[in-house]
């Protein structure tokens, strides 16, 4: 088998190169294959056949060594392979169960023997157990996706099996459910999410955007660091998914898992209120089908599933709405799932897949033990994508890759209740849910072009990739009008019959448009100079237009531009020399470096590194969409009253000192707030092969997050009476210039005991200081989310907010720095045929902002630090661990037709796992207490077990 490339291929591939257009980047869901052939004295070996051939679909791809013996076979779907390597004069060679990983390159180092006949070694090659590549983080194989407990089938869960990561829920609106992988100090907005190379990455609020159903998820891989320049769109990592295609045998089946109030444990909300176990009833079931449509050509995927739940809260407001607290509220959640997949071989030298996906779900929103039932909202989602690829190899060494990707997204979230919100605080909510009404909407197209080419210069090999993209977003946008058709009041006590410190009311219409388009391009070199050494190259650069914001028209603009200079708050200054019109950031080269070493030149101890400059999506959320909904809708403020201290909510509303005039905008944004953010990383680590079942890596890194946009409160009171602007209520500033430093060590291990019992692992080491306090990849400074009592008033506010931008006070340890993080994962084979997994996952405790709400300073803004507490989040929680473990079993039928049946606990130590905790000094019996429980809304599982069959031929 042997393969050439032409001159005028060549010319037609470098053509390609200076004549294809700019846009954005150039992510492979798929492997590369490389590696060294000499003989039996190391010289390398020229002119050696290489071949990689799927068993299960007769996709086949070579490669020729060069002078070097160098090989290398790119862009090969991920999958189980057959290596053989043949030349004159030497033994044939054939690896058998070769894998290739999704997003990863195999190296594979061969010495061929010298024969005179032919003759054939036939080998079997497992899977390596130390890394041997710069980048961090871990691949998800089939088998683990398949075997390991997984928490709603959300195959993301088990980006948690990462060094440096933890998982949480993503607390977005629009995310119901949705679990997120949190890395190196973010809260999982900043990874970017890709399937099957096209874009999954909601460019409103940032991570994962469309689910799929894991029935058609093959294996996915997650990179937290250090990755190629060919990965952009993230300052955080990277999680690389591809689907399933079919093969040459028909094979599927069908599957349910279920759970039911019997099986479940009371958790510790429900013992606390009295209220006992709710009802509950889960159901998820699906089917799928695979196989050819022309046996070794081309192939079909197919799968669908569907999730069900009635489930209950209990509420416990703590007193502050005893008409409510103990009653149990139905939460329905429903959740539909399809993809579907076709690929075809159409030659030795082009392959062709195309991808289509859909998900709705509905649910209900803002759900609390601190919110009562008529604080709820309505959730529907809508998702929808289409993508096609090609694959074309040019001659020997050159593979042109082409991908169009077509996604859409509608949510809306309408609020159960138009009763005026009350605000506790304590974090408790009554009345509409302040977050609603509100819609978004995204659509994408999106151009992707890649080009390989490999080739020897001497002894040592280059492997060069470039690649464009572009994406074109002409909607993205919506509107979010809450509080318009009654008043929002924030009361100074936990009693709905206490005093009111603050009534505002919104009016008019908030919706705008953001539309974006994308482009970037990079380039980046895999040098072998020698068997033993890997240096990784590259380059990559990113524009985003359309964050060039004219805030001329804005009248918080045109008064701050025009009041006289206040020493007391620096930012003051900005806007007086801010011209008013927002820039696009066309600074954005982010110049990447790695290299790994074999020490023994055996493969089995590595010193890798690197260091990089990584660009993040500024996704619009936290950077223009309220600013621009200030320019394009009549939204804002129209009543904004301190009322006397007898009032009482139910009392005539006090006069309106802006005498009930037009709506005044609340939002406004400097220009550093369009500053594309980035990170500097560096990473320093060893892999080595301890023995022939384990393999253990430590990894030192550091991570400087830069401009990262964070809003805040800029329009105080002075000493307790008009705000600073009386013509605008307390409007928020938006702001470029936050950022947050990570240190961390990994030390992570993976053993395979037998063919029977897998073990890997992980412990962290690591924290993470800075100045937005809810994550390096957040634009709040405070979420009730997190603690509930920084709700009403203190949303989004500086403990100084005339000088957001101070290293003292301001400056502290994020919401998400847990200093300590361990997780194992095992999978075993025990006798009878029963199989047995489980992950343990742990994390000690993570900061709670300690504050008094008596408002020492007479700014409006409840949120101070006391005497003795000298910066934020100076308290901390409780830690986190949960234990899972799936146990299965499968019994053959007939005629190729098995039946597995599964039963999987979640916590099943029970552990209580508290969180949300309340910092107020000045509430009794308040101070680092939790306000929720594992087993409430977004806070993981009490100890409950799913039962579940799945039929499979």
């Amino acid at each position: 088998m042997k393969f050439g490339l032409s001159r005028s291929a060549g010319a037609i591939a470098a053509a390609a190169l200076i004549l294809a257009p700019a846009a954005v980047f150039g992510q492979g869901a798929n492997a590369t294959l490389t590696g060294r052939v000499s003989d039996e004295n190391g010289a390398g070996l020229p002119g050696v056949a290489v071949a990689a051939t799927s068993p299960s679909t007769g996709f086949s791809r070579g490669d020729t060594t060069g002078r070097g013996g160098a090989f290398t076979i790119a862009s090969v779907p991920a999958g189980t392979y057959t290596v053989t390597y043949e030349v004159s004069g030497f033994k044939t060679i054939e690896q058998k169960n070769v894998e290739l990983n999704v997003a990863s390159t195999r190296t594979l180092d061969v010495t061929m023997q010298a024969s005179p006949g032919a003759e054939m070694i036939i080998v079997s090659t497992g899977i390596p157990l130390v890394r041997p590549e710069a980048a961090i983080g871990a691949v998800v194989s089939r088998e683990e996706l398949r075997t390991l407990p997984l928490d709603g089938r959300q195959f993301a869960a088990f980006g948690a099996l990462a060094p440096g990561t933890q998982l949480s829920v993503n607390a977005d609106p629009t995310r119901p459910d949705q679990l997120t992988i949190s890395l190196d100090g973010g809260s999982g907005r900043n990874v970017n999410d890709v399937v099957d190379g096209g874009d999954n990455t909601d460019d409103t609020i940032g991570g994962q955007l469309q689910n799929y159903p894991l029935e058609a998820v093959q294996e996915f891989h997650i990179q937290t660091q250090q990755y190629k320049a060919e990965y952009g769109r993230s300052s955080g990592g990277v999680l690389n998914v591809a689907t399933k295609s079919g093969t040459n045998d028909f094979h599927g089946g069908a599957f349910e898992y279920f759970r039911d109030k019997s099986l479940n444990s009371e958790t510790e909300t429900e013992k606390q209120s009295g209220s006992g176990k709710p009802a509950y009833r889960r159901n998820q079931y699906g089917a799928s089908v695979g196989g050819p449509i022309v046996r070794d050509k081309a192939h079909f995927f197919l799968t669908a599933e569907r999730t069900e739940r009635k489930t209950n809260y209990s509420v416990d407001t703590e007193g502050a709405l005893p008409q409510f607290d103990g009653v149990v509220t139905e939460l329905p959640f429903r959740d539909e799932l399809v993809a579907a997949k076709g690929s075809v071989d159409i030659s030795a030298d082009q392959y062709l897949q195309v991808r289509f996906g859909y998900q709705k779900n509905t649910s209900q929103y803002g759900a609390s033990p601190l919110f009562s039932p008529e604080s709820l909202g309505t959730v529907v989602n809508k998702y929808t994508s289409i993508l096609g690829s090609h694959q074309l190899q040019i001659g020997q060494s050159a593979l042109n890759e082409l991908l169009f990707q077509y996604s859409k997204f509608d949510n809306g979230i309408t609020p159960d209740s138009s009763h005026p919100t009350i605000d506790f605080p304590n974090g408790a909510v009554a009345g509409q849910n302040p977050n609603t009404p509100q819609h978004t909407g995204q659509t994408k197209y999106q151009y992707k072009e890649d080009f390989s080419y490999s080739t020897n210069i001497g002894r040592s090999s280059h492997d060069f990739k470039a690649g464009i993209n572009y994406i074109h977003e002409p909607r993205l946008g919506g509107d979010f009008s809450a509080g318009v058709d009654s008043p929002q009041y924030f009361m100074s006590t936990n009693d709905i019959n206490g005093p009111v410190d603050e009534i505002v009311q919104y009016a008019g219409f908030n919706g705008q448009k953001t539309p974006v388009n994308e482009f970037s391009a990079y380039l980046q070199d895999d040098w072998r100079p020698s068997a033993r050494l890997t240096v990784n190259v590259g380059v990559r650069y990113d524009l985003w237009l359309g964050y060039d914001l004219n805030e001329t028209g804005n009248p918080i603009y045109q008064t701050l531009h025009a009041q006289a200079t206040y020493n007391d708050a620096s930012y003051y200054d900005d806007f007086r020399s801010f011209g008013g019109k927002l820039e696009n950031d066309k600074k954005n080269w982010g110049p990447r470096f790695g290299f790994s070493y074999d020490l023994t030149g055996q493969s089995k101890t590595f010193v890798h590194g690197g260091w990089g400059i990584y660009y993040d999506f500024p996704y619009t959320n936290a950077t223009i969409l309220f600013p621009s909904s200030a320019i394009q809708s009549n939204y804002g403020v129209v009543y904004d009253v301190v009322p006397p201290p007898d009032f009482r909510v139910g009392d005539p509303l006090p006069p309106n000192p802006g005498g009930g005039g037009p709506a005044a905008p609340n939002e406004v944004a400097l220009p550093s707030v369009t500053k594309t953010p980035f990170t500097r990383q560096v990473s320093l680590g060893i892999s080595h092969q301890v023995a022939d079942w384990l393999g253990v890596s430590l990894d030192l890194s550091n991570i400087q997050y830069r401009d990262i946009p964070y809003r805040f409160r800029g329009n105080p009171r002075v000493d307790g009476g008009d705000r600073r602007f009386p013509d605008f209520g307390s409007f928020r500033i938006w702001i470029g210039g936050g950022k947050a430093d990570y240190n961390g060590a990994n030390l992570s291990f993976n053993a395979r005991l037998s063919d029977k019992l897998r073990l890997q692992g992980f412990y962290t080491l690591s924290r993470i200081t800075g100045n937005v306090l809810r994550g390096a990849d957040e634009f709040r400074l405070t979420a009730t989310d997190y603690q509930p009592d920084l709700g009403g008033g203190r949303r989004d506010v500086s403990i100084n907010p005339l000088d957001p931008q101070c290293r003292g006070a301001c400056y502290g340890p994020l919401d998400t720095d847990a200093r300590h993080k361990v997780t194992f994962a095992a999978t075993y084979s025990a006798p009878w045929g029963i199989n047995v997994s489980g992950v343990f996952r742990y994390r000690s405790a993570t900061p709670v902002m300690i504050f008094t709400g008596t408002d020492p300073n007479n700014d409006g803004y409840p949120l101070d630090l006391p005497a003795g507490v000298s910066h934020v989040n100076a308290g901390r929680g409780d830690s986190f661990e949960q234990t899972d473990l799936s146990f299965s079993k499968e019994f053959d039928l007939t005629h190729g037709i098995g039946i597995e049946v599964v039963a999987q606990v979640f916590n099943v130590f029970n552990a209580k796992n508290p969180a949300a905790y309340r910092g107020n000094v000045d509430v009794p019996d308040a101070d680092l207490q939790p306000a929720a429980f594992a087993g409430d809304p977004a806070q993981g599982e009490q100890r409950l077990l799913q039962l579940g069959a799945r039929l499979h031929f």
